[in-house]
C-alpha cells in the first residue's frame, strides 16, 4: 500500500518538476558480526518543487539496511510548505539529533543497537513494518535550532510525539531530544530522552550524550566518540556503555578519504554482541 501510495503522489509531480535534490548517505560493507556478512545502508532523501509560485514542495526518503535478503527500513513521504511544514510520512524530530556514534563505522551495530538512539517511530517501522502518518515543524531562531513531529500508527498500534533542540557555541553544540509514546486508546507506553554535546575544531570530533531509550526497552547509556582528521586519513573510537554493562558495545575505526565525499572505513568492535570487524565504503551527497 506504501509504494502505491508514493507513485500516486509522484505522478502528478513528475511533470512539475523543476529540480532534484538529493541528500544524505549510502553505504556498502562487509562485516563478520552475522553469518552473511554482507551490510547496505541508505539514509537519504529526495526533494522537489512542485511550483515556483509557491514553496511547495514534495519529498522522498528512507532510512534502510540491506542484510541477508532483508530490507528493514522506514520510507519517508511527505509534502512540504517553505521548508519547514511537513505532512504524510515524515522523519520523526527524535532522529534528528545524536544518531548512533557507530552510523557509519560499524553499521551492522547501528542496526541492531537501534533502539538506542532511534525514535520508537523508526524501530517501529523497521521491525514491524508500521506505517506512523504525521506532522512535522522545523525552524531556527536566535541560533536555537528546533523540531517538532506527531505520528500515528495504525498497524503498529501506537501514537507518538518528538521534540528536537540544537543551540551552538562556537565549537560546541548542545542538542536534545524526546519522544512520548502513546498506544492508540491512549495507554501510556514511555519516553525516549537523549542530551549530548558535540565538539569540533581543529580537526578534532568529539560527542557525549546520555540515551534513555525507556520506550524502545533499552537500557541508560552513555554515548561517546571521538575522531581526528588529518587531510585523507581520520582515526577514531566510539562506544555506548550502558547501565550496569547490561548492553555495551565499543570499537575504533580508521577512514581513508578516497575523494570527493567518499571514504573506506576499517573497524574493529567488541562487547557484548562479541568481537567483529566492519569495513564500509560511504558515501555522502
Amino acid at each position: 500500500m506504501r509504494h502505491a501510495l508514493i507513485a500516486l503522489f509522484l505522478a502528478p509531480l513528475a511533470a512539475q518538476a523543476q529540480s532534484l535534490d538529493v541528500t544524505g548517505r549510502i553505504a556498502l560493507g562487509a562485516t563478520d558480526a552475522y553469518a552473511h556478512g554482507g551490510i547496505g545502508t541508505a539514509d537519504v532523501t529526495l526533494s522537489l518543487p512542485i511550483t515556483q509560485s509557491a514553496p511547495l514542495g514534495f519529498e522522498m526518503g528512507t532510512y534502510l539496511f540491506a542484510r541477508d535478503g532483508k530490507r528493514p527500513h522506514e520510507t519517508y513521504a511527505a509534502f512540504v510548505w517553505n521548508d519547514q511544514w511537513r505532512a504524510g510520512v515524515v522523519r520523526p524530530a527524535y532522529d534528528s539529533v545524536l544518531t548512533s556514534v557507530f552510523e557509519r563505522s560499524a553499521p551492522f551495530l547501528a542496526y541492531t543497537r537501534a533502539e538506542f538512539t532511534r525514535a520508537e517511530t523508526t524501530t517501529a517501522a523497521m521491525r514491524r513494518t508500521a506505517v506512523p502518518w504525521g506532522l512535522s515543524f522545523t525552524n531556527t531562531a536566535n541560533g536555537l535550532g528546533y523540531a517538532v513531529s506527531i505520528h500515528d500508527a495504525s498497524k503498529g498500534d501506537f501514537r507518538s510525539a518528538s521534540v528536537a533542540l540544537t543551540q551552538g557555541a562556537g565549537a560546541w553544540q548542545i542538542a536534545a531530544a524526546i519522544e512520548g509514546v502513546w498506544s492508540r486508546n491512549n495507554t501510556y507506553d514511555g519516553i525516549n530522552a537523549k542530551l549530548g554535546a558535540q565538539y569540533d575544531a581543529g580537526g578534532l570530533r568529539a560527542t557525549i550524550a546520555y540515551l534513555h531509550p525507556d520506550a524502545n526497552n533499552r537500557p541508560d547509556a552513555i554515548a561517546l566518540s571521538a575522531q581526528y582528521d588529518w587531510t585523507k586519513l581520520s582515526v577514531g573510537v566510539m562506544g555506548e556503555f550502558t547501565d550496569a554493562g547490561q548492553d555495551d558495545a565499543y570499537g575504533l575505526s580508521a577512514e581513508v578519504r578516497l575523494g570527493g565525499s567518499t571514504g573506506a572505513i576499517l573497524s574493529a568492535t567488541d562487547g557484548a554482541a562479541g568481537p567483529a570487524w566492519h569495513l564500509t565504503l560511504d558515501h555522502q551527497f
